[in-house]
């Protein structure tokens, strides 16, 4: 199964034929994080994880207290700027250094390009990032119609295919931009932590979400995204 969300020690489990199961680890500490293939072993009606797979790689965060990791098997990492409210370049270059560190491609996209002059100061403060190679992209998000959006479209180019994670500080559009590409998300991300919290609203800490069709089975070829909260540091 794949692992497509996470909430404490618990997490939910997709199988081959798209059922969600919720799962618990087999001893106290959980060891699987969103985006892990695991091997689980029915228990009443839910599951227990008994090992994970390998993984290609794993994002994750450290300080001098404590390791945060928050997704694995990641093909981008998704770093969302905005113009406004001013963005962080020593937040900006610890996700890029994390996401070198596991050989991740990173992909920095600035949103709120209708902001004039604040989008121009913050584009110019890219072009070291720029010039280094990595890909910047400028992003528009409308709230309403985004079927004509160019800039949604080139992005989802640069998606297609491809599990990513999507990181950013709060007030950088994130939630919009799930919602843009996932237009359900915000209804199964309820329905995940209802399942999780026995009813009780709490938001998952990770989730993944398919974009666009979910692959017939979990070894093909997918667009999914994995939004992860709490880039705050």
């Amino acid at each position: 199964g794949l692992v497509v969300a996470t909430h404490g020690r618990h997490c939910v489990v997709e199988l081959d034929d798209g059922k969600r199961l919720i799962c618990h680890p087999r001893g106290k500490k959980s060891q699987s994080v969103v985006g892990d293939r695991v091997k689980w072993q029915a228990a009443a009606d839910e599951g227990t994880i008994e090992n994970v797979l390998d993984r290609k790689n794993l994002f994750y965060r450290r300080d001098e207290v404590r390791t945060k990791s928050f997704a694995a098997n990641l093909d981008q990492v998704l770093i969302l700027l905005a113009a406004e409210p001013e963005f962080s370049e020593t937040q900006l270059s610890r996700a890029l250094i994390a996401a070198e560190a596991e050989h991740i491609k990173p992909l920095i996209v600035l949103n709120k390009s209708d902001l004039g002059e604040a989008f121009a100061q913050a584009w110019h403060r890219l072009a070291a990032y720029r010039h280094m190679g990595y890909t910047v992209l400028s992003l528009e998000l409308k709230t309403s119609n985004n079927a004509d959006n160019h800039s949604l479209q080139r992005l989802q180019s640069e998606m297609s295919g491809k599990t990513t994670l999507v990181l950013g500080p709060s007030g950088a559009g994130k939630s919009t931009l799930v919602n843009a590409l996932v237009p359900n998300a915000r209804a199964l991300t309820g329905e995940i932590s209802q399942a999780l919290n026995s009813g009780k609203h709490t938001t998952t800490s990770t989730s993944l979400y398919w974009v666009g069709h979910r692959p017939s089975n979990l070894t093909d070829l997918g667009t999914a995204i994995i939004d992860s909260p709490g880039f705050q540091e």
